[in-house]
């Protein structure tokens, strides 16, 4: 009786190693085979390339795409035997973002039967709450666009507040590296421009703002690839973004050298600066000032900010007359209300002619004077998940 009692633990017991062992076995044959595919398309693959940009060869943070590439490979190897989370990320070397999926972008006249869009959404939404829901006010002459895949959400919309239409895009990313910014030919310092739709479709944005337009002027700091680039900090506010995807102020008059700011941006980690400002928003109070160099704080204009609500959580915002909603706010008035939507932080980027937002391409705002103004740089926002033509 008592070897009948153990045969079958023996027998299960016999069971779970050779299944485990076939598993570890498969999962380091394909490992190896994958590596061998991958290295091939390493060494005889190039990079992406944009409108007039020079070609990046392949190569660069070999160790990171390996793992990652791995981890996804085994993922869906396992797929229903082991539970292994994808990962997805970009590299700030890249000129071109992955293709959007087009059947993930979609749009709907009636924000009210949205919900199923929020939940689809709640994982990479992490607990955090959304300014956009079902009774969101939206201007009823516009749908509201969105964009859904495992990496990064973003829904657009038109309300009307003060008689001025607002143009909002709320966007969450699984990965920092998908909050980026593009500068013309894809190099610091090209002479040439483009449009905002331009520039957004060559890098396949799935959404992206006019940036500051840093050729037009010489004020600011201006850091490119972990670099200062531009050094005049006396009049400007300056607005980083660091490797958490985090908005880093940075004030005028705050350093006495080039080498303090460079310090400063090797200690925080900022991939990249924006230079045009003021700051709108910090710690969710405004602290706009009253006169600054740029932007005609205390006249009508169109205005456009950058936002962040919480982690790889922001809004783009613009804000213009449209039809025959026909004021433009002042910078106070538009920090009062980008206030009001519960931001942490706010910065101002260029307004006027040069405020558009895109979104698949498309120019979704009405830009001032009826047509966009060529640019030097955007920001956008891109998904992460490879292209599925490579």
């Amino acid at each position: 009786m008592h070897q009948t009692k153990e045969t079958p633990v023996r027998q299960r017991s016999l069971l779970t190693t050779v299944l485990l062992g076939f598993v570890q076995f498969s999962a380091a044959l394909l490992s190896t085979l994958l590596m061998l595919l991958f290295l091939k398309g390493l060494f005889f693959s190039s990079g992406s390339t944009a409108p007039g940009g020079n070609v990046k060869v392949a190569g660069y943070d070999t160790m990171d795409r390996f793992d990652m590439y791995m981890t996804n490979a085994v993922s869906q190897a396992l797929d229903g035997v082991l539970s292994i989370k994808k990962v997805y990320w970009l590299s700030d070397q890249d000129l071109v973002a992955p293709e959007p999926d087009q059947s993930a972008f979609g749009e709907s006249e009636d924000a009210s039967s949205l919900q199923w869009l929020l939940d689809d959404a709640a994982a990479l939404l992490d607990g955090q709450q959304t300014l956009f829901s079902t009774d969101t006010p939206v201007w009823g002459k516009a749908p509201v666009r969105y964009y859904l895949d495992e990496t990064i959400f973003t829904v657009t919309w038109k309300q009307v507040i003060d008689n001025v239409v607002y143009t909002i895009s709320e966007v969450k990313i699984a990965d920092p590296s998908q909050f980026r910014r593009f500068l013309a030919d894809g190099e610091y310092g090209s002479s040439r421009q483009y449009l905002t739709t331009e520039m957004a479709s060559s890098v396949n944005a799935v959404v992206a703002s006019a940036g500051d337009f840093y050729k037009y002027r010489q004020g600011g700091i201006v850091v490119w690839e972990g670099k200062v680039r531009r050094f005049n900090q006396d009049r400007m506010e300056t607005c980083g973004i660091d490797n958490k995807g985090n908005l880093v102020f940075m004030r005028r008059g705050q350093f006495e050298s080039i080498e303090q700011a460079q310090a400063f941006v090797d200690e925080n980690n900022i991939r990249f600066t924006l230079s045009f400002g003021p700051i709108l928003i910090e710690n969710y109070e405004c602290c706009e000032p009253k006169s600054y160099v740029v932007g005609e704080i205390n006249d009508e204009f169109s205005r456009s900010a950058i936002c962040q609500m919480g982690d790889l959580h922001y809004l783009m915002v613009v804000a213009n007359a449209e039809s025959r909603y026909s004021n433009y706010p002042t910078l106070h008035t538009f920090a009062k209300r980008i206030q009001e939507f519960g931001c942490e932080k706010a910065y101002t980027l260029d307004g006027g002619q040069t405020a558009t937002i895109v979104m698949n391409d498309k120019l979704i705002n009405r830009v001032s004077y009826g047509a966009q103004r060529q640019i030097s740089d955007i920001v956008y926002f891109a998904t992460a998940i490879p292209s599925k033509s490579k």
